[in-house]
């Protein structure tokens, strides 16, 4: 085991905590047999994009005139209407984009090409941008329909709302299947499971491997979870004393700490 971290790459990538948090849900599903379904997750994001979509730009269909399609509420100077299907869509566009990096963080993707990693780990603000780009346009040309004082009203809600959806989408902590093999790859060398129970404090972000580890022995908020848990509960980083202690009884060159902490 020894040789094998001696023969490593010298610069290895640090893993981030997202990696960590996809690695302990791939353990967990290895382990239990039991698959996530994130095709779920995904099929509803776009279900809500969709919805989104239809908050700004319903058509009116028939003889209905139903209150629904900031556009069209916009040509009818119907102003609250107009700024309530902004602002739900905007939410709808969020709602989505949190599903879709949930996803991400438990199947990551597998593609190679950084842009097309970019666009599907960022797939959320994009999908905003497409949504909200077209009222936008209609907003910037002369139309005379449109009353100068809505059209005004609407352009900085229009402003407000896509800046907060973009914010609200953006995946601040994208992963890849690579960076999460890697860690499999290293967890599997140090016996270290999804199900391995590990101490963490009510207020730390750290957890250990040991229950007497010295770190704690002043804490009484100490609980045993399992790494799984732990990470999910933002509990991410290793603690530098138990990686020391880990490494030592596990006899390898490389600590625990130097290969699973995540990246600053």
């Amino acid at each position: 085991m020894a040789e094998k971290k001696n023969n490593a790459p010298a610069a290895k990538k640090k893993p981030t905590a997202a990696d960590l948090k996809a690695a302990a849900a791939q353990l967990e599903e290895k382990e239990t047999g039991v698959k996530k379904n994130t095709a779920i997750l995904r099929v509803i994001a776009f279900v809500l994009w969709a919805l989104a979509a239809v908050a700004m730009y319903l058509p009116q269909i028939g003889d209905t005139n139903w209150p629904f399609g900031a556009v069209r509420m916009l040509f009818m100077n119907a102003t609250v209407e107009c700024i309530v299907d902004l602002i739900v869509a905007g939410v709808l566009c969020v709602v989505a984009a949190r599903l879709w990096v949930k996803a991400n963080h438990i199947h990551p993707t597998k593609l190679h090409n950084p842009v097309l990693q970019f666009i599907w780990n960022q797939l959320g603000v994009l999908m905003a941008g497409v949504i909200f780009a077209p009222l936008a346009i209609i907003l910037i040309q002369k139309n005379e329909k449109i009353d100068p004082k809505l059209k005004k009203i609407v352009a900085a809600v229009l402003a407000v709302v896509f800046l907060a959806a973009a914010a609200g989408s953006a995946d601040y902590h994208p992963t890849t299947q690579d960076a999460v093999d890697q860690v499999l790859e290293q967890t599997e060398d140090f016996g270290i499971h999804s199900d391995s129970t590990v101490y963490v404090t009510k207020y730390g972000y750290k957890h250990h491997y040991y229950e007497d580890c010295q770190a704690l022995k002043n804490s009484n908020t100490v609980q045993a979870v399992t790494l799984q848990e732990a990470v999910e509960g933002h509990h991410s980083d290793v603690c530098s004393f138990c990686a020391t202690r880990a490494a030592k009884d596990a006899g390898v060159t490389e600590s625990v700490e130097e290969a699973l902490q995540p990246a600053a």
